[in-house]
């Protein structure tokens, strides 16, 4: 159907944008160059993890690099400037001096030299002083690990396969091929086995509509070999115009309740000559994997999803039973998070290592691949396995990341754990009031852990990987100019949900300049996505979709509603067929005890925005609860569930696309509309289809709103395009104009 009215520009009421900007740009500035060390730089490591280069600010604004030796802990000076200066005019640069030492790197190496280069020279410089000229060229082949950075997993998800994939038999003398619905493997020797479609022993009839697709996947023993058929469907096309460009194009772009692709696995006898029976233990799917074969070649394997995502597991065929069933599954008659808790790490015993919410709470679980029988939890409680960052197969240990184990810390807050297979032995490897990233040196003997709040600078230490034992403190940022400079950190605020069980946990930032006597509107910053949770937990110094508009007399806040992940299946499963929710009534009960503390907080004038799944629960703030939020800014949101991208929204709505689909979808409340909305979308947004917004805005103006609406297309603008910097301006100018400044208490 053709889009009505492209677009529709309303008036503005700019100041104007440049000051604004200007006074953003100076404040950052300002701020960013009031505090190091946030990061630590220039980490190297020597080949057997002994010891530990980095750099490090002085309080006098030198760069001094570092030397760790990890057996005792001492931290020192990697060299003395004056001494390396001296060295290097005698033997190598006679005009070096302190000054113009450059030094850029320094790499440790276990017979105690250090590799240093810098400006216009390339050195090894011995303990005693002693200088030994190098060939730049031959410093990548220096053995050395990578810097440190944020956590690493090397725990990736395995599935163990001994299948050839291929036309060929793994012992060359067979070759399959496919016309048609007939498949025939062909013998070196000139010997022929026909499956033919036409039904009988060697039948390889399928439904109406599949087609074989693929790639045989050979058992290791050639006797047997399987394939895909596949039903293919139309898939829906999406247009994307770029009105700058002056280009259209189309994508491909499936829509909750659409015909999906189906497959269907078949295995085939070579030996016996026939097709066994074909999978038929699954309803519809949302997607399948690989066909695997085991070692023994007596079992076919491969993982699924299940179309809704009400579960996904493990099927598979065994050739003495000549029979498919599931061999492992997550069901949940709401929805299992496919995307988010997927794991499965195989291993050489036949068993493997795999994540279920079976108890409520996200867990790694040991299963026997034989019996599909679970042989025990290898986490376990009231908080969250997030991620596994290493599998150590010869110990028997997994390293993971854990949220919300430590009592009386934010249950956001990553913790680095490792554990035995069978759930013995949990040992913490990190430790202190904050969010943890860690970077394991070679052969995984130690490891940096770099923690820090949003109130708290980072802070970085090295601790032994057996028991996490601190072995030395490498650093810690120091935020006292930034606080002279008027930057305050955000407040932590902890209040009850709706219904007062659970903990909602957020942030509050004041404006600034800010001035006690005085009342301020408020602007919430919302994304209530299902995928994850979102208020900022780590140390940063400017946000700028917090600190802009703090800048311009507003409060901006944040905190993570009932619905979103990493808080359990309870918590989360809220969004069930309730996208519309999006938390907001815990929302509203924060905010309201987050008034009672910050009593300069003027809760009759409470904004919010947010883009994507942001935008759509900003405008569902004005629609369901318009008594409290006074005015929104939306852009490229998901306004209707049913025009946006399939798998994203029956992952939490569910198919088949039933009536809460359109219960959910804002432009049913659109009559609804109290207060102000700026709503935003990017012409060429490949996300999100802009039929959610131009159907939101049309409904809009049935409804009688145009007087509350302010609607903008940016030309050529992808999905997000309102977080341009002019867009910016405009939005807290929009809010300016809705909830005005800051008033006298």
């Amino acid at each position: 159907m053709p889009l009505r009215c492209l677009w529709l520009l309303f008036p503005w009421v700019l100041c104007a944008q440049v000051p604004t900007t200007k006074v953003w740009q100076k404040q950052y500035e300002t701020w960013t160059n009031a505090i190091s060390n946030t990061r630590l730089e220039n980490v190297q490591w020597s080949p057997s993890g002994e010891r530990l280069a980095y750099s490090w600010r002085t309080p006098e604004g030198r760069t001094e690099f570092r030397v760790v030796e990890c057996a005792t802990g001492k931290v020192t000076s990697a060299f003395d400037p004056a001494a390396l200066a001296e060295a290097l005019r005698k033997e190598i640069k006679p005009q070096a001096e302190v000054r113009n030492l450059g030094v850029s790197r320094v790499l440790p190496q276990d017979d105690g030299k250090l590799w240093i280069e810098g400006n216009g020279f390339v050195c090894t410089w011995s303990p005693d002083g002693s200088i030994q000229k190098q060939d730049a060229s031959k410093a990548a082949d220096l053995k050395t690990a990578p810097a440190a950075g944020r956590i690493r997993s090397t725990g990736s998800p395995r599935m163990l396969s001994s299948t050839r994939y291929g036309s060929k038999s793994p012992d060359g003398l067979w070759r399959v091929t496919v016309e048609g619905a007939e498949v025939t493997a062909t013998a070196t020797s000139g010997e022929k086995r026909v499956f033919a479609a036409s039904g009988g022993k060697g039948s390889a009839a399928l439904p109406a509509g599949f087609v074989w697709s693929g790639q045989p996947a050979w058992s290791p023993d050639g006797k047997q070999f399987a394939l895909w058929a596949t039903r293919a469907v139309p898939v829906r096309k999406y247009l994307v115009k770029d009105s700058v460009k002056q280009t259209e194009k189309e994508i491909d772009y499936d829509k909750p309740g659409d015909d999906k692709t189906q497959q269907l696995a078949c295995v085939f006898s070579l030996a016996g000559g026939f097709r066994y029976p074909g999978l038929d233990v699954l309803p519809l799917t949302m997607n399948t994997d690989r066909l695997d074969w085991t070692a023994d070649s007596q079992r076919l394997r491969s993982t699924y999803t299940l179309r809704g995502f009400t579960g996904h597991g493990i099927i598979e065929f065994d050739v003495g039973t000549k029979q498919w069933r599931k061999l492992l599954t997550e069901e949940d008659p709401k929805f299992v998070f496919t995307y988010g808790s997927f794991y499965r790490y195989d291993l050489p015993d036949d068993t493997t290592l795999w994540v279920s919410e079976r108890s409520g709470w996200t867990h790694l679980y040991r299963v026997d691949l034989r019996t599909g029988a679970t042989l025990n939890a290898v986490t376990s409680g009231a908080w969250v396995m997030k991620s596994v960052l290493h599998v150590d197969e010869a110990a028997r240990q997994v390293t993971f990341v854990g949220l919300g184990r430590n009592p009386g810390e934010d249950p956001y807050y990553r913790q680095v754990y490792r554990v035995n297979f069978d759930g013995t032995g949990l040992v913490a490897l990190t430790s202190g009031d904050g969010t943890h990233d860690v970077v394991f040196g070679p052969g995984r003997k130690y490891l940096i852990d770099s923690f820090s709040r949003v109130d708290l600078p980072p802070r970085f230490l090295l601790r032994r990987a057996s028991d996490g034992r601190e072995v030395a403190k490498l650093g810690e940022a120091d935020d006292a100019k930034l606080r002279s400079a008027g930057w305050e950190p955000p407040r932590r605020f902890v209040a009850k949900d709706r219904a007062g069980k659970f903990d909602i946990h957020g942030v509050i930032v004041r404006p600034f300049p800010f001035d006690p006597q005085k009342k301020y509107p408020v602007i919430e910053y919302i994304y209530a996505g299902p995928q994850d949770s979102f208020v900022p937990k780590s140390f940063a110094v400017w946000n700028a979709s917090f600190r802009e508009p703090s800048s311009q007399d507003f409060y901006v806040v944040k905190m993570d509603g009932r619905g979103t992940w990493n808080r359990g299946k309870e918590f989360h499963q809220e969004c069930w067929r309730n996208l519309g929710d999006a938390g907001l009534p815990d929302r509203v009960a924060w905010l309201k005890a987050a008034g009672r503390v910050e009593p300069q907080m003027d809760l009759t004038r409470v904004g919010i925005f947010g883009g994507s799944a942001g935008g759509q629960n900003a405008v569902h703030a004005l629609l369901r609860h318009g008594d409290f939020y006074k005015a929104a800014a939306a852009d490229c949101g998901c306004h209707d569930n049913r025009v946006d991208k399939l798998w994203w929204n029956e992952q939490w709505m569910g198919y088949p696309v039933g009536p809460w689909y359109a219960a959910n979808a804002c432009l049913t409340e659109a009559h609804k509309l109290q207060g102000k909305l700026f709503l935003t979308v990017g012409e060429s947004d490949t996300n999100v289809d802009v039929k959610c917004t131009y159907d939101l805005r049309d409904a809009l103006l049935a409804a009688g709103k145009k007087d509350l609406l302010e609607f903008t297309v940016i030309l050529g603008g992808g999905h997000g395009a309102c977080e341009r910097e002019d867009m910016r301006v405009k939005r807290v100018d929009f809010f300016r104009r809705a909830l005005g400044g800051p008033l006298p208490r």
